[in-house]
């Protein structure tokens, strides 16, 4: 190509959970679409719940490797890239993609883990009946792919839709690559 390639994430509060995870005082912060996907409060998880609040709703089948890629990250202080499935609490099960980045204090202790949950599909009657008997599986395989300067942009945004009034978060968030 004679341009350089160029993807558009076009993020409206509609498309992605906007998430701050404050490592220290083991509370997360989200927007409302978040707490949708999850199933959970919106004022709740606005104001902040312990990420085992939030791990408890990952499906069963999925929470192992979860919250084993949330620890690699948070010890690396790396990036993370998951594909997983949320069970909420009316039965339905959904499956979505989680882009988050672990940031570190100047000793590099982990402060901070902020990202976006994309809810990629919601399942039918029949799919959840073949995940909950065991026989669909997770590929763990990211849908797409996106360098560091990538994560870096989609994270700086989020922590910065998080920060301001409602008329902000309706905006979309868009990253160029």
């Amino acid at each position: 190509m004679s341009e350089p390639e160029t993807s558009i994430f076009a993020l409206s509060s509609d498309d992605a959970g906007v998430f701050n995870w404050n490592v220290d005082t083991n509370l997360l912060c989200a927007d409302e679409h978040f707490a949708d996907i999850f199933g959970l409060d919106p004022q709740e998880v606005r104001d902040g719940l312990p990420i085992e609040a939030y791990l408890a709703a990952v499906w069963e089948g999925d929470r192992r490797d979860v919250a084993k890629t949330l620890h690699q990250a948070i010890s690396t202080g790396g990036s993370c890239f998951q594909d997983y499935h949320v069970a909420r609490p009316d039965g339905s099960i959904v499956h979505v993609v989680g882009i988050g980045r672990c940031f570190r204090n100047i000793e590099g202790e982990a402060t901070r883990y902020v990202g976006v949950v994309f809810d990629d599909v919601e399942l039918d009657e029949q799919q959840c009946e073949k995940l909950l008997s065991g026989h669909y599986r997770n590929s763990q395989q990211s849908l797409f792919e996106l360098d560091e300067d990538d994560v870096a942009d989609v994270l700086a945004s989020a922590v910065n839709r998080l920060e301001h009034d409602d008329e902000d978060k309706k905006k979309p968030l868009v990253v160029h690559h």
